[in-house]
């Protein structure tokens, strides 16, 4: 299997992409590396590390920049490393491709380049969260898309189904809609209406309405919601889980008895903290396009780039893209549904 690493995405490019796939080829022989970006940049960066047969490099003249308008950038840096490692999913030569760069211009490249599943009118992005359950939660969409219509969301939830079946192991996964509250006259007209689809959709075990704590006790597997409250939640839950972490680090260095309480808890500590790090995630997958992209944060670590390396490999092992198209086609003839008209990016 062969993933392509956009080296020049992160802010610290491309130390981390370089790191990471490192170790993600010495950690699984069975898996080709290729990272795409300026060859004298990465060459200066791989000579840190003894050589890894299983990894290579696809030279790339220009970047996208964080700042950089999505469309524009997309349209006017052919040679950009994103632009070069969506082409290479696009004709076969890789499996996937993983980005910590413009995440708005790896949804526009993702879209042009290798278009989205018939039926589906738009991607999403989704991650899973932690959670006091026994599994992890399935959050989609987290800000691919600001304004959905509620065709939109029921085709998150459908997508997300098939994600958490696929590649997390759910059977028959517990589905929620993300709102102000329980009861199913909660939220705006949208929300409402999107209830209303839900519950009458009986290819999905819709629990109804949910709350943000749902999800942090694990009572939901797969919750779905529009792009803007998505980014909020997941934006909200790194502050959250910052501002614990800063206090108890400055509360147990109060006093000597902190300190000693400190060091006994220290394993209980360390294990929470891992179930909180981003860096621990398989990234977040783009669903909808015909190509496994697997997207993190700018800021990542080598070691999200190496967890988001094993996360393309899951997606496409998994067959994801394959399971959407036909579950999709299914559901729409079942339904007498005509696939929704493609969006034009403006």
């Amino acid at each position: 299997m062969r993933i392509v690493v956009d080296a020049m995405g992160s802010d610290r490019a491309p130390f981390p992409e370089v790191k990471g796939a490192v170790e993600a080829c010495r950690k699984d022989r069975n898996v080709e590396v290729v990272l795409v970006g300026n060859r004298d940049a990465i060459e200066r960066e791989l000579a840190k590390y003894e050589k890894v047969p299983n990894l290579s490099i696809r030279h790339a003249s220009e970047v996208i920049m964080m700042h950089d308008p999505p469309v524009q950038a997309v349209r006017q840096k052919k040679d950009s490393s994103l632009l070069v490692g969506m082409r290479m999913v696009k004709h076969g030569e890789a499996d996937g491709i993983v980005s910590a760069g413009n995440t708005g211009a790896v949804q526009v490249a993702a879209r042009i380049i290798l278009g989205p599943i018939r039926g589906v009118a738009r991607s999403a992005i989704c991650q899973q969260f932690p959670s006091l359950g026994k599994n992890p939660v399935l959050v989609i969409d987290l800000g691919a898309n600001v304004d959905c219509s509620a065709r939109h969301l029921c085709e998150f939830a459908e997508m997300g189904v098939i994600y958490a079946e696929r590649a997390m192991g759910f059977k028959n996964p517990r589905v929620g809609l993300l709102n102000i509250g329980e009861e199913q006259t909660k939220g705006n007209e949208l929300a409402r209406t999107v209830h209303r689809n839900l519950v009458t959709a009986n290819h999905i075990n819709f629990i109804g309405n949910v709350e943000p704590i749902t999800i942090f006790k694990g009572d939901v597997d797969v919750v779905v919601c529009d792009g803007f409250i998505g980014n909020l939640l997941l934006k909200t839950s790194e502050a959250a889980a910052f501002f614990v972490r800063k206090g108890l680090e400055r509360e147990m260095k109060a006093g000597w008895l902190s300190r000693v309480g400190a060091l006994l808890s220290m394993g209980a500590f360390g294990r929470l903290k891992a179930q909180v790090d981003p860096n621990m995630t398989t990234g977040a997958p783009l669903l909808g396009v015909n190509g496994t992209v697997i997207i993190i944060h700018g800021k990542t670590h080598s070691t999200g780039v190496a967890n988001a390396i094993r996360g393309a490999c899951i997606a496409v092992e998994a067959r994801i893209n394959e399971f959407i198209r036909k579950k999709i086609e299914a559901i729409r003839s079942a339904q007498g549904l005509p696939d929704e008209e493609q969006e034009e990016l403006e």
